[in-house]
């Protein structure tokens, strides 16, 4: 019984410290700079959580710099794409992601001068004009269009995820 009690006693302070993590995380990934993302990833060097949560937290780390190189830019990234969804659009984002729903529909998300484009199956794109906000929930990109729907965008890396966010927001007009 004392066995069990003191398994206990030592996951819940590593819960606690992994939460703390992710909730400093999040807060430099709306305002991120290298003093924060260092000392964000000092503190996974001593976190001493399982395997699966150290991968996710350097994957957020790689993310947060990615993120960190989009702030220091003077202008939007221009990818050079033949896809043919592009059209004459200018190309500021692409990566593999997923329509998120009871079916989750794999594809590739774009985002253009003109309009979010996820490619896959058919095609859907909505344009900048008519998009009202874009948020970050973990991996996902929740966007919510003009007529009152949410598309919910899946993707493989907490850094797409951060990227395509912080992008969409500088082309949403007026936001």
């Amino acid at each position: 019984m004392r066995l069990l009690a003191s398994l206990f006693r030592k996951s819940a302070p590593d819960v606690h410290q992994s939460q703390a993590w992710w909730q400093r995380a999040h807060r430099i990934a709306a305002q991120p700079t290298v003093e924060a993302i260092d000392e964000l990833r000092a503190s996974l060097d001593s976190a001493g959580v399982d395997l699966d949560e150290a991968e996710c937290q350097s994957e957020m780390i790689a993310g947060l710099l990615r993120l960190l190189d989009l702030h220091a830019r003077a202008a939007l990234p221009r990818l050079d794409s033949q896809h043919r969804v592009i059209g004459v659009d200018a190309c500021h984002f692409a990566a593999p992601a997923g329509l998120a729903g009871d079916h989750e529909t794999p594809g590739k998300l774009f985002l253009t001068s003109r309009r979010l484009v996820f490619a896959g199956g058919p095609v859907s794109a909505w344009p900048w004009h008519r998009i009202l906000d874009v948020a970050r929930i973990e991996r996902d990109v929740v966007v919510t269009i003009r007529d009152a729907s949410l598309i919910r965008v899946r993707f493989n890396s907490y850094g797409d995820a951060l990227e395509a966010c912080f992008l969409a927001r500088l082309l949403i007009p007026n936001s």
